[in-house]
């Protein structure tokens, strides 16, 4: 007999649609493989309002609704829910899912919500890095002392196995630092330019995609990757690193004829955000970097790469080719079969 897990998205953006498509498909099965009988009781959304049905929401009607540009409204089951935060109080759930839009100066609302539904007694799967970089460490005791899970693989290279990779594969290892190519846009748009494209038409690209920011800014000023740098910092090299104090610079100011003159000499420009351990303090970096060819942060398109330096086992590379939408709806998955396998929902 297979244990119901009642699921709450917060975001129903191109991730959260993606989840919710596969939900009916192959994610559902490896969770009933779990042990567990899936199901989404609410929806919250900033543009398509908020829905909760305790039997379960009608998730194809939902979808056709929303790329339809039409309300939730239709198929809430249950008193009027004023507001968001009126959802998070009354959404009968077990786990909720943070999709919403980065706000990199802050990490609002993700932190918010996050935090409200901990207290509440859920588990938390996010693929917002904002919580991580602004709370990561009171939110982590907050879920220990309500013996809930905070899980968040979908936050820094989509679905590609980080977080987990270092916690479950590297015991006893320190990370002293890192560097990667944590924003798929920067990579897909200078991978364009190369190639002769304008600017402006790989950005398109990349939101056509749903690898973009709901503001591509905060991907070619470099925010996107600022933040996904402190996000690191602070799971894995246990530091408390701010967005605003990291050194940033993005790629608005790479002149198209130097990226191209580059490649031509079998060079590549790429955004690489770097974090290292200096007397004790941790410091974050994010700006364009001429790589040689043969560098592993050198992919095509949207590719994202991260190597980890460690003190037991040397350097550990990490590759995604081609990230797009799937792979981070995957991580949230992937989050969801650790919470599937918690014998207490």
């Amino acid at each position: 007999m297979r244990r119901p897990l009642r699921i709450a998205l917060v975001g129903f953006g191109h991730v959260g649609r993606r989840f919710a498509e596969r939900l009916a498909g192959p994610y559902g099965r490896a969770l009933r493989s779990a042990g567990v009988e899936p199901k989404i009781t609410g929806i919250a959304t900033a543009r398509h309002g908020l829905a909760i049905d305790a039997r379960g929401l009608p998730l194809r009607r939902c979808l056709a609704a929303v790329r339809g540009g039409r309300s939730l409204a239709p198929f809430h089951r249950g008193p009027a829910l004023p507001s968001l935060a009126a959802f998070l109080r009354r959404v009968p759930a077990d786990v909720l899912l943070e999709v919403t839009p980065l706000d990199p100066r802050r990490g609002q609302p993700a932190l918010s919500h996050v935090r409200a539904a901990l207290r509440r007694g859920l588990h938390v799967v996010t693929a917002n890095k904002g919580p991580l970089a602004f709370g990561y460490r009171g939110l982590k005791r907050l879920a220990a002392r309500q013996r809930r899970l905070f899980l968040h693989e979908s936050a820094v290279m989509d679905g590609a196995p980080v977080f987990n990779l270092v916690e479950r594969c590297l015991p006893g290892a320190r990370v002293l630092g890192f560097r990667g190519t944590l924003n798929s846009t920067t990579s897909l748009v200078l991978d364009r330019i190369e190639r002769g494209a304008a600017a402006v038409a790989a950005v398109r690209e990349a939101k056509a995609m749903g690898i973009a920011e709901a503001d591509p800014a905060h991907d070619l000023d470099g925010w996107d990757a600022a933040v996904k740098g402190c996000a690191l910092a602070a799971v894995l090299m246990g530091a408390s690193v701010r967005p605003s104090r990291v050194r940033r610079r993005g790629i608005r100011g790479l002149a198209a004829s130097s990226v191209r003159a580059a490649a031509r000499a079998g060079f590549h420009f790429r955004l690489v955000t770097r974090a290292e351990r200096t007397n004790g303090r941790v410091r974050v970096s994010v700006g364009p970097e001429k790589l040689e060819a043969s560098d592993p942060l050198c992919g095509a398109g949207s590719d994202s790469a991260l190597i980890l330096t460690t003190d037991l086992l040397g350097e550990v590379a990490i590759l995604e080719r081609g990230g797009t939408v799937e792979q981070t709806a995957y991580g949230l998955l992937s989050d969801l079969i650790a919470v599937a396998r918690v014998t207490d929902l």
